[in-house]
């Protein structure tokens, strides 16, 4: 596994850069807000990165900070979300935006990244809100109100998620009202897993 090469930029565009490295060239994928980080050509860089191996594809992509590479790595655990769409979702929010968003419930704002749809985006703030339960908040992640959602929120998440509005009503009708919308929702599809 490669973590991490230090090395001297060689070439860079919108989304890959290539590094000498001891004399070898990495080919390497970067975000746009690690492309905007990168020096100039000849100039020495660190980059945090991942390795992704498939059956006949090796992608080595790359972040500025530990912090990028980890929230890249988080949404690449989110079921239907790939390389090319977390880095999509890291270039449109940048990691506050993308931490405000799943905090506040603010899948709308997920689906303003290219190449994610009403259901990706919804799935992933709520994937994401469950992983990120005990991630410290910035102060700016914090939500505006305590506004207390309805049922029918629970509701509509669940249907964006694939069950019918019958499925949905009954499980969120067993979920308490304390607690903010991923929660619930989370809590809703632990009652349809039992069913």
């Amino acid at each position: 596994m490669i973590s991490d090469l230090i090395g001297t930029v060689l070439y860079k565009d919108g989304n890959t850069c290539t590094l000498n490295v001891h004399g070898i060239g990495f080919l390497v994928e970067v975000s746009r807000m690690t492309h905007e980080q990168l020096p100039g050509i000849g100039h020495e860089v660190h980059l945090y990165t991942h390795l992704a191996v498939r059956e006949d594809n090796w992608r080595l992509v790359g972040f500025a900070t530990a912090d990028e590479r980890q929230i890249f790595l988080d949404l690449l655990s989110v079921g239907g979300l790939g390389i090319k769409g977390a880095l999509s979702v890291l270039g449109a929010l940048g990691i506050d935006g993308l931490e405000s968003a799943v905090f506040n419930g603010d899948w709308e704002r997920i689906k303003q990244a290219p190449g994610v749809g009403t259901k990706l985006a919804q799935r992933i703030q709520l994937e994401l809100s469950g992983q990120w339960e005990n991630r410290p908040r910035k102060q700016s992640t914090q939500p505006a109100s305590d506004t207390p959602r309805t049922e029918d929120d629970v509701v509509g998440g669940l249907m964006a998620l694939g069950y019918s509005r019958e499925e949905a009503e009954s499980a969120a009708r067993q979920v308490p009202a304390e607690g903010d919308l991923a929660s619930r929702i989370r809590q809703a599809l632990r009652t349809l897993d039992r069913h």
